[in-house]
């Protein structure tokens, strides 16, 4: 069996990649980079990545450099699901992100994941909460990079029920090849935490966490744009911080723990793992 996994060298796919292997199954990593690359948006790169490909982990890109447009690649996705379809993809996992069900079909994940359902491959959807590894790589460390290791989100006092990127993995390695067609999971962590609590527990650590400051939507803006992101990863990124503050993102979920027959990693073993 030749398992695809997009973005292969993102901290998810890399995850998936690693966990495949052990169980003894070959992976084929997907990204601009690889061999065969796999460039969204170049489809003459997609049947080399595709070839001899059983099944595949696919992931909806997200601009996660914050310097790239993150729309316009949803039918990109969905006209790669039917290719890999009519070239013997029997199965796909998709990841797109928690919450993603309750969003309009404009919404390209969405449309993504409704596409997938009607398009006669066996499908799993997961959906993710934040992964502790933002704090690390990613745009929570940015941000809390650019102030001296203080994060400022426009968040107030909610929390979030962060899930480690490697419990995200095994819920795809699982779904890739066990009995889980026709399921979507969403997936957090173990606990719901607030930021400042977060980055208390990181204070010390090498997370580079030491403080939350709660701040208006404007000023989270003027900083993100002074990085350099993209004004529409920006909006969409306001977009979810704005989910954290409605408490979204807070609920602690039953699905990884069911599928991995475990608890998921907490911060303390995250903030552990890092030392």
């Amino acid at each position: 069996m030749t398992v695809l996994v997009t973005a292969a060298s993102g901290k998810v796919g890399r995850e998936v990649v690693a966990q495949l292997q052990g169980r003894g199954v070959k992976p084929r990593e997907g990204s601009r980079r690889s061999s065969p690359p796999l460039d969204w948006n170049d489809p003459a790169t997609w049947p080399a990545a595709l070839d001899g490909v059983d099944r595949a982990f696919v992931i909806v890109p997200g601009g996660d450099d914050g310097h790239r447009s993150v729309t316009g690649l949803g039918r990109a996705v969905c006209e790669f699901l039917d290719l890999a379809r009519s070239r013997g993809v029997t199965r796909v996992v998709l990841m797109t992100a928690l919450g993603m069900e309750h969003a309009p079909v404009e919404v390209e994940h969405r449309g993504v994941e409704l596409h997938l359902q009607r398009s006669g491959l066996e499908w799993t959807i997961l959906r993710p909460n934040w992964f502790f590894q933002n704090l690390t790589d990613g745009p929570l460390r940015a941000l809390a990079d650019s102030h001296q290791g203080v994060l400022r989100l426009p968040t107030g006092d909610a929390a979030v029920s962060f899930i480690d990127t490697r419990d995200i993995a095994a819920v795809a390695v699982e779904a890739l090849l066990g009995a889980h067609v026709g399921r979507a999971y969403a997936l957090t962590g173990p606990q719901s935490l607030t930021l400042a609590g977060v980055a208390g527990a990181c204070l010390g650590s090498p997370a580079p966490v030491n403080a939350y400051e709660p701040v208006s939507e404007a000023d989270f803006r003027r900083t993100a744009l002074g990085l350099g992101w993209h004004p529409e990863y920006v909006a969409t990124v306001s977009g979810l911080f704005a989910a954290i503050a409605a408490g979204h993102a807070a609920p602690v979920l039953p699905d990884t723990a069911h599928v991995l027959g475990r608890a998921p990693r907490s911060l303390a073993a995250f903030v552990e793992g890092i030392r």
